[in-house]
């Protein structure tokens, strides 16, 4: 019985010191499912929207904001016609993640072959 009650105090300790996660990442998993599972209007806005709250949730967490998702967010700007907007964010991703640069800079060579 000593060996019982000792074992769940033990448990109970090391469920205290669990480390947090470093991103947040809100419903991100279920918004980018539906939106490949029935790209449509509906669904692209509710994943953007998703990441918007990444963005805004990060901050008021004192969280980083996921890798990825500012070049993601970045690009579908990029796609509805919104240049300026997107390529802040494109060079947001890089500020905060400098090892994406040569990805980040494809899709800027992409975007402006695109113009011509």
């Amino acid at each position: 019985m000593k060996n019982i009650i000792g074992s769940f105090f033990f448990l109970f300790l090391l469920s205290g010191c669990a480390p947090q996660p470093l991103f947040y990442w809100g419903d991100y998993s279920e918004t980018l499912y539906d939106y490949k599972k029935s790209p449509d209007e509906k669904t692209l806005d509710a994943h953007m929207k998703s990441l918007q709250d990444i963005f805004d949730q990060s901050a008021k967490l004192n969280k980083r904001v996921p890798p990825g998702a500012c070049a993601e967010y970045g690009y579908l700007l990029i796609k509805e016609g919104k240049d300026q907007d997107g390529l802040m964010y494109l060079d947001k991703e890089q500020a905060l993640y400098p090892e994406s640069a040569v990805f980040i800079q494809r899709i800027k060579d992409e975007m402006q072959r695109g113009k011509k």
